[in-house]
């Protein structure tokens, strides 16, 4: 009588977990190569890191636009550009 029980109780339970499994939104992830979301893809200039447009950020110099990934590397290139 009691396996009966626990198969009857595990059986409820996997049925309750997929039904609630099946009530929540799915997660749209990007594939693998695939841009997400953002646009185009830029390339930063330290680094070589892609990354969408939205998310970079950019800096409007005479002549060109830059594009970085990080403050990071945005003080990087500052300070790059200083020592030449």
């Amino acid at each position: 009588m009691r396996r009966i029980l626990l198969f009857l109780l595990a059986i409820a339970a996997y049925w309750l977990l997929r039904r609630w499994r099946r009530t929540q939104p799915e997660k749209k992830t990007p594939r693998r190569g695939e841009p997400d979301a953002g646009g185009p893809m830029v390339r930063d200039r330290v680094c070589n890191t892609f990354l969408p447009r939205s998310r970079a950020l950019v800096v409007e110099e005479p002549g060109e636009t830059l594009f970085f990934c990080s403050e990071a590397c945005r003080v990087r290139h500052t300070e790059m550009e200083k020592s030449r």
